[in-house]
């Protein structure tokens, strides 16, 4: 119970005994009053009676003396009149039997009145002739007392309404910082370090809002002090100081976490641009105007690819790399013209048109990306080919077969739907090992489609081109619903389970709609959930996103980011979304062991996370001594062919419709 209820509760209570305690002192009173005067009325109706029964001659006349008693009798103010002679003969005997009324027999009880007797003595002159006993009907007095009671508690229970109202009021007042103070608190719970605007007016409660204040104001200031360090770690380790662009470790470092992202990237261009003569100008004309000339350049580049998700570096001297994603071969051609037009203009700007010249080399690839040293050689090759056309020029190639094979895009998008059709899926399933103790975390699973001797198809090869199609809603749908039913039968997972949810999916309203629709009722299933998306899903889409992760946690499930590249907007995302968890991108376990600068992100990014209590996972791990590395720094978890390799989960996981 709430302090508000007790309070009120408590004090609502207290005033009703006390209003109790008023009422019966009042009827107590009351009844105390009324027994007096019926001993009063008594006694004055018997002395009354006898003064009027001495005129009475001959005395024992008795249709006389009952005429005149009857005078008094009749009103019912008396319950019984009896004359008696002076030899104790009773001359008249008059009785009112009780009549309770609408009086309650327990109200009568409660407040009893006892009908009192009164005697006077009937004399003429001296002479004695009898004696007249009265006793007060207290009909009259119970209906009086009645009266008094039911109006006097209508006042009281109304003064009672309305103390509670009062009371109501200023308990809401008085307790409004504590509720400021309580949401305080569970907001910080929740890692949402806000501040109590609300000063209350009580000294003591004012102290508990100040300190609330600097609690969280201090959690906020070490996280965003954290954030700070870890993105200027990241400029000065990725970043070239000259154009601001990536370096060329920036370069592969940023690529190699994105093109592992199957489920959202499909397909790009990586182009190389290059400067000729750079050389003689930097000589003829000095440092200084040369990284002026760069910079130039790097933002003609940039701004080439507004508009796509791309990633721009300066890989050394005088080249330049581009590398934008999910668009087709006509719109890679576009965008190398247009970063070409872009180029050429720029450096006309400047007027060295004679003296500065470049040629761009890109490299398509579709429905999947190859790896970066097939993407640097075939871009390089494109670039030799655009020298010989002449200055300012370009040339494309395209790499689909690299990644498709003898197939073309559309063999695989009949293949990838036949698959989701007809139920031939295969779940996989690879464990998460916690650190330090190294005790299973949780099973991640993975979807592979079966080709048509039943073998699962790798993932870098259907998946980029399931996203290519706009497929991995139904593949997304289609794999919950068997893991379900997986469960269900009984199957043997973690109590924790990782599913990967691409960013098409949250996008689609109705496959999303599906998809937590899947949980619903299933609260003891969604328990166990983890629904992870990818980094570049997340930045592409905040806003769905956010509410993804708020639906998903309604249901009782947990939300968790996965291929975590540390982009520049992903620390705010981190912000906002609060994932039970982050798994880092496979760049990353490289790096680790060799890089020093990497070494100092990735432990600001783990403080970070451990104030807002997110767990770091590490992907790709294959050696115990990185492992011992990773226990070393934090991690909370790790995962890779150390931990297992991915295995199915049961005969059973191909499932006909």
């Amino acid at each position: 119970m709430t302090l508000f209820r007790q309070l009120f509760f408590g004090a609502s209570l207290l005033f009703l005994l006390v209003l109790a305690g008023v009422d019966a002192i009042y009827l107590s009173n009351a009844r105390l009053y009324l027994q007096q005067q019926l001993e009063s009325h008594s006694q004055d109706g018997a002395t009354s009676l006898s003064l009027w029964l001495a005129t009475v001659k001959p005395f024992d006349d008795r249709a006389l003396i009952e005429t005149v008693v009857n005078t008094a009798f009749d009103r019912g103010y008396y319950q019984s009149i009896r004359v008696v002679s002076v030899s104790g003969e009773t001359l008249v005997d008059k009785e009112l039997p009780a009549a309770q009324g609408e009086v309650p027999l327990w109200f009568t009880r409660l407040f009893p009145l006892h009908p009192p007797s009164a005697e006077a003595l009937i004399s003429a002159g001296w002479r004695q002739l009898g004696r007249v006993l009265v006793t007060s009907h207290p009909n009259f007095a119970y209906q009086q007392l009645w009266h008094t009671g039911t109006q006097t508690l209508a006042l009281l229970l109304l003064v009672y309404a309305l103390t509670l109202v009062a009371l109501r009021a200023f308990l809401s007042t008085l307790l409004r910082p504590l509720s400021a103070i309580e949401r305080a608190a569970i907001a910080i719970g929740e890692r949402d370090f806000s501040a109590i605007t609300l000063k209350p007016k009580a000294r003591e409660l004012g102290r508990v809002v100040a300190a609330i204040n600097s609690l969280s104001s201090k959690i906020r200031r070490v996280v965003e002090d954290e954030s700070a360090r870890a993105v200027t770690l990241q400029r000065e380790a990725y970043r070239d100081p000259v154009t601001g662009v990536f370096n060329r470790r920036g370069l592969e470092h940023e690529l190699q976490g994105l093109l592992r992202t199957e489920r959202d990237v499909y397909s790009g261009v990586f182009v190389l641009l290059e400067l000729e003569r750079f050389k003689e100008f930097n000589l003829h004309h000095g440092y200084q105007r040369a990284d002026e000339l760069l910079a130039v350049v790097a933002q003609a580049v940039t701004g080439a690819c507004a508009g796509h998700t791309a990633v721009c570096s300066r890989i050394g001297g005088a080249s330049f790399a581009l590398a934008a994603l999910n668009i087709d071969a006509d719109a890679a051609e576009v965008l190398t013209a247009l970063l070409t037009s872009r180029v050429e203009a720029a450096i006309a700007e400047q007027a060295l048109t004679m003296e500065v010249e470049f040629h761009c080399g890109a490299a398509h690839f579709d429905a999947g990306a190859p790896a970066l040293a097939e993407l640097l050689a075939a871009a390089d090759l494109a670039l030799s080919r655009a020298q010989q056309k002449g200055s300012n020029a370009f040339y494309l190639v395209a790499l689909i077969e690299l990644v498709q094979g003898a197939r073309g895009s559309l063999a695989w998008r009949k293949e990838i739907g036949n698959a989701i059709d007809s139920g031939k899926l295969a779940l996989y399933t690879q464990t998460v090992l916690s650190l330090p103790a190294g005790t299973p975390m949780q099973s991640e699973i993975f979807t592979r489609i079966l080709d048509a001797v039943g073998n699962a198809v790798p993932a870098a090869q259907f998946l980029p081109m399931a996203a290519r199609h706009s497929l991995m809603p139904r593949l997304d749908c289609r794999a919950l619903e068997m893991l379900i039913a997986r469960i269900d039968a009984g199957a043997n997972l973690a109590p924790l389970i990782a599913v990967n949810i691409s960013a098409q999916t949250v996008a689609d309203a109705a496959s999303c709609r599906r998809l937590l629709d899947a949980l619903q009722g299933r609260r003891d299933i969604a328990a166990r959930l983890v629904l992870e998306m990818t980094e570049f899903g997340v930045i592409q889409a905040p806003a769905l996103s956010f509410d993804f992760a708020t639906e998903a946690r309604r249901l009782g499930a947990q939300f968790a980011i996965d291929h975590f590249n540390l982009h520049r907007d992903s620390l705010r995302q981190l912000h906002q979304l609060l994932p039970h968890y982050i798994k880092l991108a496979p760049a990353y376990a490289k790096e680790l062991a060799q890089n020093q600068d990497s070494r100092f992100i990735v432990s600001s990014l783990i403080r970070i996370a451990q104030q807002l209590e997110i767990g770091v996972i590490a992907q790709a791990v294959e050696s115990e001594q990185l492992i011992v590395q990773l226990r070393d720094m934090g991690f909370a978890g790790y995962q890779g062919y150390a931990s297992g390799r991915p295995e199915p989960i049961g005969s059973s996981d191909m499932v006909d419709d």
